[in-house]
């Protein structure tokens, strides 16, 4: 079973959760920018939450599928169709072997990710199928994908018959997107900051900016100023840190950040809120809200007790499907 590449479209990857363990090596974790995402679309399917697969930007790439299999959209809406009909997000899809599925117009989001039952059948590298485009390992040959391209799938299990069929059940993420708040946990400069830059960072809204990526969000507003300049010595980084370079103009590090840097961290972005970064882009506004370690817990508890529902809720219908 596989799917071939009909269009690259601007850059679709294969990405998982990730590869801990490495950044001592100097070599990012990598994984989806929305692994809230992933994590619901492989749960519809029947798959584990750290199942790989194909992270879309847009303009997208198109697909033709080459054998059957059951498959979802999760994450951003690109308007796409299969056999010439609107599928949603988070509404799985038996599609029958010949089916080509394209996305015609951005409604919302920044990635969206393609999983299909059983995940891909690629190579994995230190213990993840995820794309390192910058050590060009991983994934589809190290690289986004180009026309042409054949991905095979592993084996699945389920057959539902020769024809596309939408399923009946679905999820709602909407909840987790709704505001354009972003939590923080104050750093160790934060108080390195002037004191009307302090009340700055967390007041005014924060632009992003159109030299963003996958690496790290750029943001645009009032110069932030610290108290006196310091020269740091290089530290390891995390995804979610927010650097302030010497233009006073924060960066939010993402999936493919540095291992290392030295400009002043000002907080970490609260890994609860990274989904809903992660589908802002270019052109949107955000402000930050300082939070405490303990919020921060509650609200990534909150979030992985609803990821457990859909789980079972998914395992639930497909057990059902089966029947």
């Amino acid at each position: 079973m596989s799917i071939l590449v009909l269009n690259k479209g601007w850059l679709a990857t294969l990405q998982d959760l990730g590869r801990p363990g490495y950044a001592q090596y100097g070599i990012n974790r990598s994984g989806a920018m929305d692994p809230l995402a992933l994590q619901v679309g492989n749960y519809l399917v029947g798959n584990a939450g750290s199942v790989a697969a194909l992270e879309i930007c847009f303009p997208a790439a198109s697909f033709l599928f080459l054998e059957p299999t059951l498959m979802v959209l999760a994450g951003a809406d690109f308007g796409a169709s299969v056999a010439g009909k609107k599928i949603n997000p988070y509404r799985p899809i038996w599609v029958a072997a010949g089916t080509e599925l394209h996305f015609q117009h951005k409604y919302w989001g920044q990635y969206a990710y393609l999983c299909v039952q059983g995940g891909f059948d690629l190579k994995p590298w230190l213990n993840s199928q995820s794309t390192n485009l910058k050590a060009a390992q991983g994934g589809w040959q190290g690289q986004s994908l180009q026309k042409g391209a054949v991905l095979p799938f592993k084996k699945s299990d389920l057959a539902f018959g020769e024809e596309t069929q939408i399923a009946s059940y679905y999820a709602d993420l909407a909840p987790f997107y709704h505001s354009n708040v972003i939590r923080f946990i104050p750093g160790q400069h934060f108080e390195s900051l002037t004191k009307q830059s302090q009340v700055q960072l967390q007041t005014q809204n924060w632009r992003i900016t159109p030299a963003s990526d996958r690496m790290g969000y750029r943001l645009e507003g009032e110069r932030l100023q610290l108290i006196h300049a310091e020269s740091l010595l290089s530290a390891g980084l995390s995804r979610g840190s927010i650097q302030l370079p010497p233009n006073g103009q924060p960066i939010v590090l993402m999936a493919d950040h540095q291992t290392t840097g030295g400009y002043p961290i000002l907080g970490q972005v609260i890994q609860g809120d990274w989904p809903k970064l992660a589908q802002m882009g270019p052109g949107q506004s955000f402000h930050f809200q300082a939070t405490t370690l303990t919020q921060a817990t509650h609200a990534l508890q909150g979030q992985l007790k609803s990821l457990n529902r859909i789980r079972c809720g998914a395992c639930w219908a497909l057990g059902t499907m089966k029947k």
